[in-house]
């Protein structure tokens, strides 16, 4: 190897801004050789000593090899469009708005922890949520990932840097504090079983209300809904074991360059494929909202006009909103529905384990970190019901609560001798 400056045609010589070469053949006598100029001797020394110990460790890929982070980015996205759209369309919209933006021009092997760093940085100061910062660099890692399989490069930047958290703040007079973790539901975007009522009785007759009456009696997700068959509807004569089999799920989103069209799928887990029971009163409404449905080519219990599923936006702007505001209630989201539902349930001292059953969770934990603020606040009156179980019998107790005093010689500890 041989570091020498090397001067223009035009140069004069002596303390000259030349650059200076680099001529070696990094995988030894039998790879290429390579000629690369920098602005100093020092930088050119530096290089020659990282190149020899990641050749050392086996770590050393040729310059060429290494892809821009864009180019790496595509070709990982490109092994994801077998998932579900929304999820896809997720992934796409981070990736432009966020990451490539940032990063997509910059070589993988120059793209360290500090470039990194900067980009959650920026996330925090847009004011995105932490789960959502978290995802946004999973992405960033998940990329890198993927080069290190196709030997693009030997690193993960992303796997040195902090983690994004929310910051302790000062609380401020006669104010509470209405932070929570990511996953938890705001109660106050939910109602409450009054409000949901309420809203119910200003829902215009027919599609609309069904549909609302069917979400909030049984916390089935608006997708699940809206693919919902008649084929999936039981309904006996007599009421007793009707339910509805909730099987599939459909979505909206749109995926690049293709024209949107519904797509169904089954539910998001495997617990997602459940049972919902139907009240009697809501039997009563599917019956006589089955007499006026349209028919469709797929069944759909609750088709739009032009008998494809319903879409989310579409029923929010003349369906749920207006039947709010004609109740003088605040504007909530469908989804909140299946929130109101469950706590419901929950408040009602409905075991966690048949929430977590009826709303087709993968596991209890799940259902008890959404729903954390409603097991927080209730209290079912156990801590009464052991005290009297365990001091029954306990005769000190009874004479301090009838006279105040304790009878009888109290034992306390003695001393231990040195």
């Amino acid at each position: 190897m041989a570091i020498e400056k090397f001067h223009a045609p035009s140069c004069a010589g002596g303390d000259c801004k030349c650059p200076w070469r680099l001529d070696y053949r990094p995988q030894g006598m039998a790879g290429p050789r390579k000629r690369i100029e920098f602005p100093t001797k020092k930088e050119a020394q530096q290089h020659q000593t990282e190149t020899r110990h990641k050749v050392s460790r086996g770590e050393y890929i040729p310059p060429a090899k290494v892809p821009t982070f864009k180019a790496a980015a595509e070709l990982w996205y490109a092994s994801k469009l077998d998932r579900r759209p929304a999820h896809v369309a997720n992934l796409r919209s981070r990736l432009d708005k966020h990451i490539l933006p940032r990063l997509g021009e910059f070589k993988l092997d120059r793209i360290g922890r500090g470039m990194i760093e900067e980009l959650r940085d920026a996330l925090k100061a847009d004011k995105y949520a932490p789960r959502t910062i978290k995802a946004i660099i999973r992405i960033v890692s998940a990329v890198f990932r993927s080069a290190i399989r196709l030997d693009q490069i030997v690193r993960d930047p992303v796997d040195k840097i902090e983690k994004a958290f929310i910051g302790t703040r000062e609380l401020q007079t006669g104010k509470t504090d209405t932070s929570s973790n990511d996953d938890e539901v705001d109660p106050d975007s939910i109602l409450n079983p009054e409000e949901v009522g309420a809203m119910l009785n200003k829902t215009s007759p027919g599609l609309y209300r069904a549909l609302f009456m069917t979400a909030a009696v049984t916390g089935a997700r608006c997708g699940e809904l809206f693919a919902l068959r008649w084929s999936d509807v039981e309904m006996t004569k007599s009421g007793e074991g009707s339910l509805i089999r909730i099987r599939r799920t459909v979505s909206w989103a749109r995926l690049k360059d293709e024209t949107i069209r519904p797509r169904y799928f089954p539910p998001k887990t495997k617990a997602g494929k459940r049972d919902a029971p139907i009240p009697a009163e809501l039997l009563t409404a599917l019956r006589a909202w089955k007499l006026r449905c349209p028919p469709t080519p797929d069944d759909l219990v609750f088709p739009a006009a032009d008998g494809r599923p319903l879409r989310r936006s579409n029923v929010l702007r003349y369906g749920l909103w207006p039947a709010l505001e004609r109740a003088e209630l605040r504007r909530v989201n469908i989804h909140s529905l299946r929130h109101s539902f469950a706590s419901a349930l929950i408040m009602g001292g409905t075991p966690i384990t048949e929430v977590q059953s009826l709303l087709g969770h993968a596991s209890p934990a799940i259902t008890l970190r959404i729903y954390s603020h409603w097991f927080q606040t209730k209290h079912t009156g156990a801590v009464g019901r052991l005290s009297k179980i365990v001091l029954v019998n306990a005769g000190d107790s009874q004479d301090w609560a009838k006279t105040g005093q304790i009878s009888g010689s109290i034992e306390v500890a003695k001393p231990v001798s040195a």
